[in-house]
């Protein structure tokens, strides 16, 4: 089991019946089992559903950009600036999280 600190997480994703976190030390699997779970427990310290695969750190998005279709997509500041598609569901809550 490794310990991490809220800030080292760039965002989890679920992935068949696993949870991922996309961390400062690379990819590791979430102890909790569900999204919706994690998801409850770190709304409140920063962290956003932004699509029904995927819960961002907001502290660590560095850029939004936008699709064709208007669709958003996060950069995330990791070292690989990996991007998080944001569903059109939770677009108006992420731009006001960001305050665009």
């Amino acid at each position: 089991m490794v310990l991490l600190r809220l800030p080292e997480v760039s965002f989890a994703e679920s992935r068949g019946n696993d949870v991922w976190l996309s961390t400062d030390q690379g990819r590791l699997r979430a102890a909790s089992s569900s999204l919706d779970k994690l998801d409850g427990e770190l709304a409140d310290v920063g962290f956003l559903r932004v699509h029904r695969r995927y819960v961002v750190n907001l502290g660590r998005v560095r850029e939004i950009e936008r699709g064709l279709k208007g669709e958003l997509s996060l950069v995330m500041d990791d070292r690989t600036n990996e991007m998080v598609p944001v569903s059109r569901r939770n677009a108006p809550a992420v731009r006001r999280a960001l305050g665009i």
